[in-house]
């Protein structure tokens, strides 16, 4: 008897109140539930009167739509990659200074984990940190310039520039300058490096070097000749991206 009093009891006050609080005496919803939940079964969505709402496939996420009259489900595209990874993290910065040479430097080889010396010019924004946390990862740079060359008339000018991860270098492309005094070009970098150690911040800088200028003037994201070649057109931009396990 007990019970059932306590069951009508409830669905009096389920019907005299608009709103109903577990755990809080001033509901700010018709169902306000302050503590945990724990659902057994699916959580279904945009039922009705008529037909059971959807509780979504396998591997979708809840959805909260302010646009509609209820939450719904969606679908996640994860990235194809090793073990099935998804964005982690991604940056991108940018510098309009740049750097110049107007000397001839050392045309040699380079090797990986080689230290970032001073005959190595960091392209004085092109510089970001970034986090792994887990043992499976790629990380990708993507780095856009201009280089432009004046003076010693159709004379080529060679560079290189890299990118150092912790002032070790990780990747590194040559490229030669030619045409008449002015004459600038787009030059790309793109370089992944693959399970990381996990770690907080690790620095990443992208930096250049001369190599043969014979006599000319090289400016790296730095337009040496304004006549053609403006600030804005001869930034660098660096782009850092992380992908792990989703």
């Amino acid at each position: 008897m007990k019970k059932i009093f306590f069951v009508q009891f409830l669905l009096i006050v389920g019907l005299a109140s608009a709103q109903i609080g577990i755990n809080t005496p001033n509901p700010v919803n018709k169902l306000d539930v302050n503590g945990d939940v724990n659902v057994r079964k699916e959580l279904r969505t945009a039922g009705t009167d008529l037909l059971k709402g959807s509780a979504g496939n396998a591997g979708d996420i809840f959805h909260n739509n302010t646009e509609m009259a209820a939450n719904d489900w969606k679908s996640i595209k994860i990235a194809d990659g090793q073990g099935s990874m998804s964005l982690f993290s991604i940056n991108t910065v940018a510098d309009q200074t740049g750097i110049s040479f107007n000397s001839n430097g050392n045309p040699v080889p380079y090797n990986e984990n080689d230290d970032l010396t001073s005959s190595w010019l960091v392209i004085p924004q092109a510089v970001d940190t970034f986090s792994v946390t887990n043992m499976t990862n790629k990380v990708t740079f993507s780095f856009q310039t201009t280089a432009q060359k004046v003076f010693a008339g159709t004379a080529s000018a060679s560079f290189a520039c890299g990118v150092f991860v912790d002032n070790k270098l990780k990747a590194v492309r040559t490229d030669v300058l030619q045409g008449d005094s002015g004459a600038y070009k787009i030059f790309n970098l793109n370089a992944t490096l693959e399970n990381l150690i996990p770690k907080n911040k690790y620095s990443v800088k992208v930096a250049c070097i001369n190599r043969t200028l014979n006599n000319t003037t090289l400016g790296i994201g730095r337009a040496v000749d304004g006549s053609v070649l403006s600030s804005d057109m001869a930034q660098s931009v660096l782009t850092t991206s992380v992908l792990q396990p989703y």
